[in-house]
């Protein structure tokens, strides 16, 4: 039996964000961020980037008052240990430099009717170059004092200053989020 706390919330409705007012602590454990992209333009390749830390904060109204989260980039992860060292090597993330992807998100806002989806509108910091990234809200999910929001984005990897392979590696890559925030106390 499942109950009214456990079901998507619709943040589209009047009150839907303002529900979630207050400040959140982002659960690295429970978060994932996992990415698709293409190697020689045509094979996927998926993978994962652990989250360290964040935080949000929505005022009453249900506005986004802060959101910073990270990703550790010495933790990326496709499985292939060899493409893996360098990715994280200097050519790409530069992890011994950079060891942290931060992103700041600055708003959401809700798309017109009759499509209904959200958009978080922020700044994606990668080797200290700042780059607009715009996330797609597909689902969130309140239960009591924890919220899992579900989101996607694409991010072109040459605009972020990680250029390297051009030939063998596409530059897009499809990024999927899922964060578990708990309310701070």
């Amino acid at each position: 039996m499942s109950s009214s706390n456990d079901a998507p919330l619709n943040v589209f409705a009047p009150t839907g964000l303002a529900a979630l007012s207050g400040d959140w602590t982002l659960d690295p454990a429970e978060s994932t961020v996992e990415f698709t992209g293409r190697h020689f333009l045509f094979f996927p390749v998926t993978g994962s980037v652990p989250v360290r830390s964040g935080r949000a904060g929505l005022d009453a109204a249900g506005s986004l008052t802060h959101l910073d989260a990270t990703v550790g980039v010495a933790g990326f992860d496709t499985g292939n240990p060899q493409r893996d060292r360098k990715v994280r090597g200097p050519e790409f993330l530069d992890a011994g430099r950079f060891p942290v992807l931060r992103y700041a998100g600055e708003r959401v806002a809700q798309g017109a009717p009759p499509v209904l989806t959200g958009v978080l509108t922020g700044v994606l910091t990668v080797k200290e170059r700042e780059v607009p990234v715009d996330f797609t809200v597909d689902e969130v999910t309140a239960d009591g004092e924890q919220v899992v929001v579900r989101a996607t984005a694409e991010v072109d990897r040459h605009v972020c200053g990680v250029g390297a392979m051009r030939a063998m590696v596409g530059p897009r890559l499809a990024l999927r989020v899922r964060a578990v925030f708990v309310r701070t106390p």
